[in-house]
């Protein structure tokens, strides 16, 4: 449901005018408190330089509530926090940092790892259960391109094996998308 609501709302007028490129992953986390689970979204929007210019093409904390509100077909305002990722001075750090934040693991072992062995078994179940045939990471516009055009493995499918083998690699394809896209 929520990447049905995500993708109507990348179709609204207002956002879609500004969008240049997204990548969204889904993120899973387990109140230990009452074992419910929490499904919630890390964006990364990639938007045309016009958008910060007027209130026009700009969306502001309280549209992208409304704007999601709607998408999800929900009667509450949901909890939307958005910030903007501008590195100063050509450095990097920020958008790095972006870019990690988004794409961390959708389901951390040690957000539902516990003691009791029962309970961890439950939980891998349920989230094996609801995580089945999900895509967890999606690309689109520009940042989908670019993800083409490095030839970075496919995120739900892609080569597990030699994972640690490639984290400099990825290092590299992160700056990579950061330099094509803060081009000049």
């Amino acid at each position: 449901d929520m990447a049905q609501g995500f993708r109507r709302m990348m179709q609204y007028k207002k956002i879609n005018k500004n969008l240049v490129g997204f990548m969204r992953a889904t993120e899973v986390t387990v109140n230990n408190i009452d074992n419910s689970y929490n499904q919630h979204m890390h964006v990364l929007l990639a938007v045309e330089p016009t958008y910060f210019k007027n209130t026009e093409n700009y969306v502001n904390q309280k549209q992208w509530i409304q704007f999601w509100r709607k998408a999800m077909k929900l009667d509450y305002d949901p909890s939307v926090k958005v910030s903007i990722v501008r590195p100063k001075n050509k450095d990097t750090e920020a958008m790095q940092s972006a870019i990690n934040e988004t794409a961390k693991y959708p389901v951390k072992d040690t957000d539902f790892k516990t003691d009791d062995e029962q309970k961890n078994l439950k939980r891998l179940s349920d989230l094996e259960e609801g995580l089945y045939r999900k895509r967890l990471i999606s690309y689109g516009g520009l940042l989908k391109e670019i993800h083409k055009k490095l030839n970075l493995d496919d995120v739900e499918d892609g080569d597990l094996i030699h994972a640690d083998d490639e984290q400099e690699k990825a290092d590299e394809d992160g700056y990579s998308i950061i330099a094509m896209w803060n081009w000049e």
